[in-house]
């Protein structure tokens, strides 16, 4: 698209997102009981619930962590710019499997030092201005052909 400008984003870890996903194990935890018999079963349930969540509630896909993509760059020629914060800089694509939502983003994208990175934005990482313009630009992207 060679009428495309520059997107950048400064991205914040994502408190929203983070909402969210407790939400959805406090919740189940919370029924558990109600569920089931309490025995072994129920504990590993527990237990599985609880990783999931200590895994989960960090995540650089949220925006927390010295991996976790920091700054995006959308150039005019469909690539991107990823600024990890630790300071790791790579060059990108996104790739065709991204969800576009009106409640959010799933951004993944290949490296092409290799590797795969993904970015959740819920809405409150970045000002609405960029917000507007990346899923402006988005709403005209088509993925590569593979």
């Amino acid at each position: 698209m060679s009428s495309a400008t520059t997107v950048e984003l400064r991205l914040v870890p994502s408190l929203k997102a983070l909402k969210i996903i407790s939400t959805l194990h406090i919740v189940p935890l919370a029924a558990l009981p109600f569920a089931m018999q309490p025995g072994p079963v129920m504990w590993a349930l527990i237990a599985a619930f609880g990783g999931s969540w200590f895994w989960l509630r960090r995540h650089p896909a949220f925006g927390f962590g010295k991996t976790a993509l920091v700054r995006l760059t959308w150039h005019a020629d469909d690539s991107w710019t990823l600024h990890e914060a630790s300071g790791a800089q790579h060059t990108a694509t996104l790739r065709g499997d991204s969800t576009r939502h009106p409640k959010g983003l799933i951004l993944r994208y290949d490296l092409k030092s290799g590797g795969q990175r993904t970015r959740v934005i819920a809405g409150d990482e970045a000002d609405g201005e960029s917000l507007r313009r990346l899923r402006a630009r988005l709403s005209v992207w088509q993925p590569p052909a593979l």
